[in-house]
């Protein structure tokens, strides 16, 4: 009975790592490459004038992806517990997908106003 909770666990824990690294790759592609096509909401769909909202999506996959990473690695050497280390990568990927949300809304907010 417990064993599809304990492989569950472990699969949501390994997640943490491709989703934190993606994050990063974002973040780096927008500030390294100039690659504004990863000026784009969760899902994706790019937002218009992907150049002027790039240093906010920057920041926003460069903290969600640093947050990401650091709870996997402190999972690894301290042992956070389940209902802390599951709460916290909650949390980040909630904050990420509404503040990706935020911009989203701004940006199209800006352009109808324009």
């Amino acid at each position: 009975m417990d064993d599809w909770f304990v492989w569950l666990a472990r699969l949501m824990f390994v997640g943490i790592f491709p989703l934190g690294i993606g994050m990063l790759f974002r973040a780096w592609s927008i500030a390294v490459r100039g690659d504004y096509r990863y000026v784009a909401d969760w899902r994706g769909r790019s937002i218009q004038e992907g150049k002027r909202w790039a240093p906010v999506v920057l920041g926003i996959n460069g903290l969600c992806g640093a947050g990401l990473l650091a709870v996997g690695v402190l999972v690894l050497l301290i042992g956070l517990p389940f209902a802390i280390w599951s709460g916290l990568t909650a949390f980040i990927i909630w904050s990420y997908y509404f503040s990706l949300q935020v911009v989203v809304q701004r940006a199209r907010s800006q352009r109808a106003i324009a």
